[in-house]
């Protein structure tokens, strides 16, 4: 099996077998010998350490009120100093681990949340599209206060995760503050098995300038492919422009980020990490063969864009081969390894580099800024869930209704009776349009 780079929560990231590092000097003899004595002093340090934690560990055994396995105190050692390093590195057991597999495979029951615990609090990176969090209304950003009554403050990520999940069709209720406000609110969400589509939506939304239309929900094994079928069938139907939407996208496989921004860029770098270890470090590149076709690009992003989508709007704008619209990205750029331990039965997830945009930038903790800012007050953004929740169900009526042969409104139809407008489209929509009539005013020149 090959090893594999986390760069989500959810979702493992490939590791290229073409290693490129950044060079050094090679140091003097004398600095080395040095080194050399720095290291003997830290390994002597490092053996009192272990000393003083067999001692911890003896103590625990031997005088804990209840009798406590070795197995417990080692775990959960294992957990405390993992979770005192960042948000995402993280150990995982045997069970656990075998979780991680299947959600990584795109189905997996649950809510469809991605969160993560920062100084304490338990934050929302992103309900996914189409979840049961989604359609309940959790919004990007929100703050879980608490979980079916009891406070999450201080809660660690395992015991978050272990919380949130549940056998299928049951319910749980959690308390929130949205971004922007400061008064609780009760969800009840009901668990249901989830299916990631990572392409959806895919459409012409402006016959007359020939507008295509995609969101991307995360990146999976068959995600490029997906958009490989849904970007040509777009071109047969005479596209010029499109709309990349990267909203409500957490991130995904590393590699496949790559091929999809590779699908836009005919050179250059697409993204690089870099980590303490050497073989961290990787330069990816684009390539010509395969590239679309350069047409108008606009890529919506919002505040739940993260991680292996801010790899692709990162490597969009620094080429400057399209705009992005919306608001900052969330901000998470470090990548995460899996380590197998004990025989292989147990693992640990853990931030081992950051990756770095084609201009050399590490947005971790720090996001990418859109060229163009199309910001949502919270009504606006509760109005974006709805529309974007009803869309969905819309289309699984249609699917249904197209097998029984029972007449369906197109997309458009409903739209216009619904009276929504998705602000951030619309305003990629004018923008397009106005680079298509610019165009056509050079060409006549």
């Amino acid at each position: 099996m090959r090893k594999q780079l986390y760069i989500s929560l959810l979702l493992i990231s490939f590791i290229s077998t073409n290693v490129v590092s950044f060079g050094q000097d090679k140091p003097l003899e004398k600095p080395q010998v040095e080194l050399n004595e720095g290291v003997k002093q830290q390994k002597v340090s490092v053996y009192e350490e272990f000393e003083e934690f067999i001692r911890v560990v003896k103590e625990l055994q031997d005088k804990y009120v209840d009798e406590i396995r070795l197995n417990t105190i080692l775990t959960n050692a294992y957990r405390g100093m993992l979770s005192g390093l960042d948000p995402y590195s993280q150990y995982f057991n045997a069970e656990e681990l075998e979780d991680l597999k299947i959600e990584t495979e795109g189905e997996f029951e649950g809510l469809g949340i991605e969160v993560v615990v920062k100084d304490g609090l338990l934050i929302v990176i992103t309900p996914l599209l189409d979840s049961p969090a989604f359609e309940a209304g959790i919004l990007v950003g929100d703050r879980i206060i608490k979980v079916d009554g009891v406070s999450t403050e201080n809660m660690s990520i395992r015991e978050v995760v272990k919380r949130l999940r549940g056998k299928l069709g049951t319910k749980i209720t959690l308390t929130v503050v949205h971004e922007g406000d400061t008064t609780p609110a009760d969800i009840t969400i009901e668990r249901a098995k989830i299916y990631v589509n990572s392409i959806r939506g895919a459409r012409i939304v402006d016959d007359e300038y020939k507008i295509g239309y995609l969101a991307v929900s995360n990146f999976q094994e068959n995600t490029t492919k997906d958009l490989d079928i849904a970007i040509q069938d777009m071109l047969k139907k005479g596209m010029k422009s499109l709309i990349l939407d990267l909203r409500f996208n957490p991130g995904g496989l590393l590699n496949v980020a790559v091929e999809m921004a590779d699908k836009f860029l005919g050179k250059g770098i697409i993204v690089s990490t870099r980590g303490r270890d050497k073989t961290q470090n990787y330069v990816y590149h684009a390539h010509k063969k395969g590239t679309y076709p350069i047409f108008p690009l606009v890529a919506l992003v919002n505040n739940g864009s993260a991680s292996a989508s801010e790899i692709v709007a990162g490597a969009l704008k620094d080429h400057k081969r399209g705009l992005l619209l919306g608001v900052k990205t969330f901000g998470k750029g470090s990548v995460q390894s899996l380590i197998p331990v004990g025989d292989g039965k147990a693992a640990l997830k853990l931030t081992t580099a950051r990756y770095y945009t084609p201009s050399g930038v590490c947005i971790h903790e720090k996001g990418i800024e859109p060229d163009i800012k199309v910001p949502l007050n919270l009504i606006e953004m509760k109005a974006l869930h709805e529309h974007l929740s009803m869309a969905n169900v819309d289309r699984k009526v249609n699917d249904v209704t197209e097998k029984e042969t029972v007449r369906k409104e197109t997309f458009e139809e409903k739209e216009k009776q619904r009276h929504y407008e998705d602000i951030q489209l619309q305003r990629a929509v004018d923008i397009l349009k106005g680079i298509e009539v610019y165009a056509k005013g050079a060409r006549t020149r």
